[in-house]
């Protein structure tokens, strides 16, 4: 499946924030160490790819990944799943390099040593082609998904456990703990327990086809015609109806200064209809049909805000509600950080970054204070760039609504 977004938009930059190059020349590493950008090791037959976060003093001496008192774990915990380590994988590191403290003792790799490495990491993803890669430890997230990700990454107990259909690598990726870690809480009998399962799932994905569909910018139907999307909509009954309204602020209440500026429908998994939200009377007395209908679901990704928005504003009284994204993704797995859309549009279906053009016209300096969303919205060209991220985030909403609804059943 070809990527959602061009090369330009998800190049990795060349230099630091600092204007330090990324190379190995600025990293250095390799002027200590007795195997220097350590390669890649196995044979990869069943096309999974083990990344673990740097070589370690037995990894220096022998040239492979691996090796130590936490390699060792690692392969045994592969070969209770059937899998040998460097027969049906491939591995390698994060950072090629071993990197050592002034005492000459492991360490973890700095930010900057993992961006000297990345472009290595990604090639070698280019390169092998893996079904699968499964990322052990926080480093190796950072390397494969901190340069993309542009809200915080967190630690790697975040992530753990998903099965990302990652569209840059087209690749399953699948993060969980390094077995360095696991060591180290003996005591700790369920996280050796998720941990294995993570494994065990990560491994099966490598028999789970990489999903292909449309791109979704193709599936949002852009148009001024409020009035026929609304009362096509209210003719087509649907028996769930996502949708998602992008508005001047976080609260409504001072109707003076802040709007609704527009709006997305979705009914099907590959198509969403985006409207400029109406001002006319004629249209709001279809928005507010549509919207209260009694046999028509209704689904959001946190639905007090819309419902709350449309209410004050419009005087919309949302009903019935059916499914909220965001309270769905807390019941089915309550770690902090994972229920917002943006999260789980990625790690559900590989969607990333959708929000680029118009993420720094959605920020208000202050709870009550408006946007930037009307300076966007001011020309046809800007206005298309806002119903296309709204409309990509009722499709989302309502793909992702499906999802959940399944595994709640």
């Amino acid at each position: 499946m070809k990527g959602f977004f061009s090369k330009e938009r998800t190049q990795i930059p060349y230099k630091s924030e600092g204007g330090r190059v990324h190379s190995c020349t600025s990293c250095g590493l390799h002027k200590f160490v007795l195997s220097p950008r350590m390669k890649p090791f196995g044979k990869g037959d069943k096309g999974i790819m083990v990344i673990g976060e740097a070589p370690g003093e037995e990894e220096d001496k022998k040239g492979r990944p691996w090796q130590g008192k936490a390699g060792r774990l690692l392969q045994e915990q592969y070969r209770k799943l059937g899998i040998d380590l460097f027969e049906d994988c491939i591995c390698l590191n994060a950072v090629n390099c071993r990197p050592t403290d002034k005492k000459g003792n492991n360490r973890t790799p700095t930010e900057f040593e993992v961006a000297c490495c990345r472009q290595r990491v990604i090639q070698t993803i280019e390169k092998h082609k893996p079904k699968v890669v499964i990322i052990h430890g926080g480093t190796v997230l950072s390397s494969l998904i901190g340069h993309k990700w542009r809200k915080d990454l967190s630690g790697i107990s975040k992530w753990r456990g998903w099965t990302i259909p990652d569209r840059d690598y087209k690749a399953w990726l699948c993060p969980t703990f390094h077995p360095s870690f696991i060591e180290r809480q003996e005591r700790e009998t369920e996280i050796n327990v998720v941990w294995a399962q993570d494994i065990k799932q990560a491994i099966g994905m490598a028999d789970v086809p990489f999903p292909s569909g449309k791109k979704e910018e193709d599936c949002v139907v852009m148009s001024d015609d409020i009035e026929k999307v609304l009362t096509d909509l209210i003719d087509q009954r649907p028996e769930l109806l996502a949708f998602d309204i992008e508005t001047t602020g976080l609260k409504p209440y001072n109707k003076k200064v802040h709007e609704i500026v527009s709006i997305a429908f979705c009914t099907e998994p590959d198509k969403a209809y985006a409207i400029p939200y109406p001002k006319e009377e004629k249209h709001l007395a279809l928005l507010k049909e549509l919207l209260e209908h009694p046999d028509i679901g209704k689904v959001a990704a946190n639905m007090m805000f819309e419902d709350t928005w449309l209410n004050i504003m419009s005087d919309i009284e949302v009903k019935p509600w059916r499914w909220d994204t965001m309270q769905a993704a807390h019941v089915l797995d309550n770690r902090p950080g994972i229920t917002g859309l943006k999260f789980q549009s990625y790690v559900r279906f590989g969607v990333l970054g959708y929000d680029d053009d118009v993420v720094a016209y959605l920020k208000s300096p202050g709870t009550n204070t408006p946007n930037d969303i009307k300076t966007l919205a001011r020309d046809k060209a800007g206005m298309r760039r806002l119903l296309l991220y709204n409309g990509l985030d009722a499709i989302l909403e309502y793909r992702l609504a499906l999802l959940q609804i399944e595994e709640f059943e």
